[in-house]
C-alpha cells in the first residue's frame, strides 16, 4: 500500500472534477507521481490511457503532461538519457500552449537531466526558467528545481547553500503531499555523503566516524522507502551501503552487497559509474585474499576508469586501482595511476569552483540568493 498524500489528493480532485480535460490533466499528474514511486507498470498502463484519450482532444497541454510522464518513467526506470528529449518536449508544447506552470515543471526536470550530464549552461538556463516561472504555490516545480540546486551546491562544495534549498525542496514536497519526493531527498543526501566518505576513502583518508553517520543516513533512506512503499531505483542504497562499508573495512559484507546488486545498479542508470564500483568490489577482494577476483575486478574497472564522466569518479576508480597495485607490489603501475587519480581530483575541484560560482551568479540575477530560506 502506498503512503501518498499527493496520490489521495489526486483521486479526490478526480473524483470533484467535471471538466473533462482537467481530469486527463489529473490523470496526468497521478501517472508521474505512479513513476516517482517507482510503480512503472502502473504508470505506463496510465500512460496509455494519456495517448488514447488526447487523440481525441488533441490538447496541447495535455500532450506536454504525457510526455513529461513519459520521462519520468524512463528516469526512474533506469535515469535513461532519452528523459531529456521527453522534458525538452514537454516544455516545447508547454511554450505553444503559452502554459507558464508546466514550462516551470518541466524546466526543472530537463535541469535535473542537465546537472546529470554535468551540461553546466544547461543546467544554470533551466534553473533560472523554472524559477522564474513557477508562482510560490507551484510545489513539484519548486521542489524539483530546490533539489537540483540543493544537489548542485552539495556537489560544488558549498554545504551551507546546499543545506538551505534541501529544506527548501522538502518544504514544497511536503505541501505537496509528494513521499517520493521526500525519498529523493533522503536518498540524495546521503548518496552525496557515501560518494565523499568513499573518495576520501579511496585515497587512504577515510573518516571512520564520517562512514558511520553516513551509514545510519542510507539506512534512514532505506526505511523512509519501505514505510511509504517507494520502490524507484532500488539497487542505488545497497550500493551506497556496500561503498560505506568498504571505508568502513567491512569488506567481506561490502563484496556481498556489489554482487548482488552492481548488475540491477547498472540497469537503474549507475553503469557510468562501473569502474569506480568495479575497482572498490576489487579492493574487498584484495583485503579478503580472493585474488583472481581481484584481478578480473581490478583488469575491468583499468579498461574503463577514463570513460567515465565525473572527474570525483575517475579520481576514486585510479586511486583505489593505485593501491591494489601497491599492495601487489607493482609500485611503478602504482605510481601511474596515482597520478591520474590526483589530476582527476584536481579537475573534480576546479569544476566545483566552477559550478558554485556559476549557481551564485544565476541565482543572484533572479535576486534568489543561496542563503534565502
Amino acid at each position: 500500500m502506498v503512503a501518498s498524500r499527493l496520490i489521495e489528493r489526486l483521486d479526490r480532485g478526480l473524483v470533484d472534477a467535471t471538466d473533462p480535460l482537467r481530469r486527463e490533466y489529473l490523470k496526468a499528474e497521478r501517472a508521474g507521481a505512479l513513476a516517482r514511486l517507482g510503480l512503472l507498470s502502473d504508470a505506463r498502463f496510465a500512460l496509455q490511457g494519456l495517448r488514447t484519450q488526447n487523440q481525441r482532444h488533441r490538447d496541447g497541454l495535455l500532450a506536454a503532461w504525457i510526455h513529461l510522464v513519459d520521462g519520468q518513467i524512463d528516469h526512474f526506470d533506469t535515469i535513461a538519457r532519452g528523459a531529456a528529449d521527453k522534458f525538452g518536449r514537454a516544455l516545447a508544447e508547454a511554450e505553444a500552449a503559452g502554459d507558464e506552470p508546466m514550462q516551470a515543471l518541466a524546466s526543472a526536470w530537463l535541469a535535473i537531466c542537465a546537472f546529470n550530464a554535468s551540461d553546466l549552461p544547461a543546467l544554470t538556463r533551466h534553473v533560472g526558467r523554472a524559477l522564474r516561472l513557477a508562482d510560490a504555490d507551484h510545489h513539484a516545480a519548486r521542489a524539483r528545481v530546490g533539489l537540483v540546486l540543493a544537489d548542485a551546491y552539495r556537489f560544488a562544495g558549498d554545504d551551507a547553500a546546499s543545506q538551505t534549498w534541501y529544506l527548501r525542496a522538502r518544504t514544497h514536497a511536503s505541501a505537496d503531499g509528494d513521499s517520493s519526493m521526500i525519498s529523493v531527498l533522503l536518498y540524495n543526501l546521503a548518496t552525496h555523503r557515501a560518494g565523499h566518505v568513499a573518495l576520501a576513502d579511496a585515497f587512504g583518508r577515510a573518516d571512520a566516524e564520517q562512514a558511520r553517520k553516513a551509514l545510519l543516513e542510507v539506512e534512514s533512506t532505506a526505511n523512509y522507502d519501505w514505510g511509504t512503499g517507494v520502490a524507484s531505483l532500488s539497487a542505488m542504497v545497497p550500493v551506497n551501503r556496500a561503498q560505506l562499508l568498504v571505508a568502513l573495512a567491512r569488506y567481506e559484507e561490502a563484496a556481498r552487497l556489489f554482487d548482488d546488486h552492481l548488475e540491477r545498479a547498472a540497469a537503474e542508470g549507475m553503469s557510468h559509474r562501473a569502474a569506480r564500483l568495479l575497482a572498490d568490489r576489487a579492493w574487498c577482494h584484495v583485503k579478503t585474499g580472493r585474488v583472481a577476483q581481484a584481478l578480473a575486478d581490478a583488469r575491468a574497472a583499468e579498461a574503463s576508469a577514463a570513460d567515465q564522466q565525473d572527474p570525483d569518479d575517475r579520481a576514486a576508480a585510479f586511486a583505489r586501482l593505485a593501491a591494489i597495485h601497491r599492495h601487489g607490489g607493482r609500485d611503478a603501475a602504482a605510481a601511474q595511476l596515482q597520478a591520474l587519480a590526483d589530476a582527476a581530483l584536481d579537475q573534480h575541484h576546479a569544476e566545483q569552483a566552477r559550478l558554485r560560482t556559476a549557481l551564485d551568479e544565476a541565482l543572484t540575477a533572479l535576486d534568489e540568493p543561496a542563503g534565502v530560506a
